[in-house]
């Protein structure tokens, strides 16, 4: 018996001191194991923590910005759209109309606005807005001025802007601080664009009168008046020393400009068989326009003789672009088409389901149109095919703006593409 007793209380503790050195082994495994987890959870948080702490103002995070190319409507709306894609930069809303073409001008936009239905109130203001983002820099007001619209496309040299309005003013703006530098008053309303060349500011009134300006001062150098009611809503064109420009009497008018102060001579004048508001271009010694009579011609600009025509089924409001050997035009025959510019034939031609006034634009085999249908179409500019279209859900007579961010080319179209 005592024998037995013996054995068992040494079978006891011997169980009792495997237990504990079981639980003392476990409990050293799961302590070790708990501190790597712990020391894993303060690693994360510390990397957590230095992700989301600011960035040193010594080192900030540069914006980038896409390729835009721009254009307004009717609707009020200015968009900005990637020219490869399509897809929308962004937008901004203006209180009215947007007849006149955008201005890119030192990485900023410089629109216009018309009053018309159901937009109300004056518009005497000219808009200064981020290209890049699309955000309203200024609302450039000129101070007790007439009320007037703007169905010109501004035009920049320096620090001025040159405003065309159909109070008969032109004004020349600063573009920072939007005082008006200089004033000249025409003799009747603004509806075509100015242009700039050797100093001199020329222009056109509806009133059919052309004028030259001083950039500087404003002052009259010199003014060609054909006559009331003849007048001009093309807008002039300047292929150095010669200018060219549409008249409602069916002519284009060719004046040689002998110098910066002298009158503007007549060197030839070509005469259609309809109103002309297409402003011409010109370029390897041809001068190529739109007409009322639903055609397209090119002229000699030496002699003022047709080298060729090509019809179209429609009134050609539009001003024609030229881009190496092709002419890009539209109709108001819904089309818009590609000439060879030393024949006139027709390469291809891109239907729409609305008028064509407005110009086309040209950039890196794209041409960018828009068009009464509300839609802004990229159409390929050899095979006449679309890229791509958006809805912009309004018409468009003005065109379009390309900034591609270089800073060394603004790519705008011939002229406002506005037409009565």
């Amino acid at each position: 018996m005592c024998l037995f007793v013996k054995l068992y209380r040494i079978i006891r503790k011997l169980f009792k001191i495997t237990i504990l050195q079981f639980i003392k082994t476990q409990f050293a495994v799961m302590l070790q194991r708990w501190s790597k987890i712990v020391l894993s959870v303060c690693t994360a948080s510390l990397l957590l923590a230095a992700c989301g702490k600011k960035q040193s103002d010594d080192n900030p995070q540069t914006t980038t910005y896409s390729p835009s190319i721009i254009i307004g409507s009717d609707n009020g709306v200015i968009y900005a759209y990637h020219p490869v894609t399509g897809a929308k930069n962004w937008e901004l809303g203006l209180p009215s109309s947007v007849y006149a073409s955008p201005l890119l001008y030192n990485e900023m936009l410089y629109v216009g606005t018309v009053k018309l239905p159901p937009f109300a109130g004056n518009c005497d203001t000219l808009y200064k807005i981020n290209a890049n983002t699309g955000v309203l820099i200024k609302k450039m007001t000129i101070a007790g001025a007439t009320p007037f619209s703007i169905k010109a496309t501004p035009i920049a040299d320096g620090k001025l802007i040159y405003l065309a309005t159909t109070n008969s003013n032109l004004y020349a703006i600063d573009t920072g601080s939007a005082a008006v530098s200089w004033t000249f008053t025409a003799d009747g309303p603004l509806e075509s664009s100015p242009t700039i060349y050797n100093g001199q500011v020329y222009f056109a009134s509806t009133a059919g009168t052309i004028y030259c300006v001083d950039k500087a001062t404003g002052l009259l150098t010199w003014s060609y008046a054909v006559g009331a009611p003849k007048s001009f809503t093309s807008s002039p064109s300047i292929c150095p020393p010669f200018l060219y420009i549409g008249c409602s009497d069916s002519a284009v008018y060719s004046m040689y400009l002998t110098s910066p102060t002298s009158t503007g001579i007549n060197k030839w004048i070509f005469k259609t068989g309809g109103a002309i508001n297409s402003s011409p271009a010109a370029a390897a010694g041809k001068c190529i326009f739109g007409s009322n009579d639903f055609k397209v011609y090119c002229v000699d600009t030496s002699t003022g003789l047709k080298i060729w025509s090509d019809s179209t089924n429609s009134n050609v409001n539009s001003s024609p672009v030229i881009y190496g050997q092709v002419v890009y035009i539209g109709s108001n025959d819904y089309h818009l088409y590609a000439l060879n510019i030393i024949n006139g034939g027709v390469k291809w031609k891109f239907a729409t389901n609305g008028l064509i006034k407005s110009s086309p634009l040209c950039y890196k085999g794209t041409i960018y149109i828009g068009s009464y249908d509300k839609h802004f179409y990229a159409i390929d500019s050899v095979a006449g095919t679309m890229k791509w279209d958006n809805n912009v859900n309004g018409q468009m007579q003005c065109s379009p703006v390309l900034d591609d961010l270089s800073r060394k080319n603004n790519y705008n179209s011939q002229v406002s593409g506005y037409t009565n």
